[in-house]
């Protein structure tokens, strides 16, 4: 066998996995949108540096590039978040997120729900989660740029909605076992 056909079998196999995990997320999703977050931040930092790390060097390559700009990260939940002013959207790569400068907190906790999604797909998170999330986000951007209305909520997808779900109620744990309720003492 030769090695371009054995690198063509391994990316068939990606996408057949891959494709396989959609569909069993959206099932899941279905019945339980939430996927709970490891008890311990050890565990979750452990699953994120191992299973989900080509997400998570993509992510620091990234937040070093927004670094450079002169953005500081701030703690959120167990990820590091980049608060940009003049957006008004959110995006998540492993352990980093940027958001909006301000009190957006749904939005940010809709990436850490992201950022927990990673630690249970891993390797295939990007084709499971990031890649159609960031497709169908920019669909719906140029659409309202144009002046046509999107016909569905953003959250209407089971990883978005999943995300959202995930990302409060483990902020809100979070904030339930601080006495201070802040969530950047964590």
């Amino acid at each position: 066998m030769t090695v371009e056909l054995m690198w063509l079998w391994i990316l068939l196999g990606y996408v057949a996995v891959s494709s396989v995990l959609y569909f069993i997320c959206r099932m899941k999703c279905k019945k339980d949108p939430i996927f709970k977050a490891p008890k311990s931040r050890a565990v979750y930092y452990i699953l994120s540096f191992t299973w989900g790390l080509p997400t998570v060097l993509v992510g620091a390559v990234a937040a070093l590039f927004i670094r450079l700009m002169g953005y500081r990260p701030r703690r959120y939940g167990w990820e590091w978040c980049f608060e940009i002013p003049g957006i008004s959207w959110g995006m998540e790569l492993g352990l980093f997120f940027i958001s909006p400068a301000g009190d957006f907190d749904s939005i940010k906790m809709h990436e850490q729900g992201h950022g927990i999604q990673n630690i249970y797909l891993g390797v295939f998170y990007p084709t499971v989660v990031l890649i159609p999330s960031a497709v169908r986000f920019w669909y719906r951007f140029i659409r309202k740029k144009i002046g046509k209305p999107c016909r569905t909520a953003y959250s209407d997808i089971w990883f978005e909605a999943s995300a959202d779900k995930s990302g409060k109620t483990f902020i809100d744990i979070c904030r339930k076992t601080l006495d201070s309720g802040n969530i950047d003492d964590l």
